[in-house]
């Protein structure tokens, strides 16, 4: 009885989705709330195994695995909360039935999880008060260390509880805005 040997040595495709997490950033919020996905054609059940590091000496690195299915493949839900903020760099690797390995897909995602710090201006209008005559143009500043065109959200609540919601962009650190109250 002749035996029939099929012949492999094509290696399997693997890639990230791009972008990971909407933008390749990782913020406060999302950092327990990672899903890494890419495609492959890999057969259905191969293991995907992807290495996720940060930049910190020594490096936190983290081993995860998941499994090629009808071409794509995804993680759990990761906390990477406890990684470093900065640079986040992720490996990932497969193998086909016939132990060909992809070529090693690498990915990095930034992580900030420092909440931005945002200040008004002490005093405003140099004395902190609003006159009649300054009513209608009654400048509002400060500073943050948020990205440039940020939006800051000010609310100005009157004696009678009138809200006034205004929203200057950060740039340069610094947001002003002049409101009519």
């Amino acid at each position: 009885t002749p035996l029939v040997f099929r012949f492999d040595i094509t290696a399997p495709t693997l890639a990230f989705s791009d972008p990971l997490m909407t933008d390749n950033l990782v913020n406060d919020t999302e950092g327990s709330g990672v899903v890494i996905s890419g495609t492959s054609d890999a057969e259905d059940g191969q293991t995907v195994t992807l290495k996720i590091s940060d930049r910190a000496t020594p490096p936190d690195i983290r081993t995860v695995t998941t499994t090629v299915s009808g071409g794509s493949w995804q993680t759990a839900v990761l906390d990477i909360s406890g990684l470093a903020d900065g640079n986040i760099d992720i490996t990932a690797d497969v193998f086909d039935l016939a132990g060909n390995p992809a070529t090693q897909a690498t990915k990095t995602v930034t992580k900030n999880a420092a909440l931005p710090t945002l200040e008004i201006d002490d005093p405003l209008m140099v004395d902190n008060k609003v006159n009649d005559a300054e009513k209608t143009a009654v400048v509002i500043s400060g500073t943050s260390n948020a990205e440039n065109s940020q939006a800051v959200t000010l609310r100005i609540n009157d004696t009678a509880n009138h809200p006034l919601t205004l929203s200057p962009t950060e740039t340069g650190s610094v947001w002003t805005y002049t409101a009519d109250i």
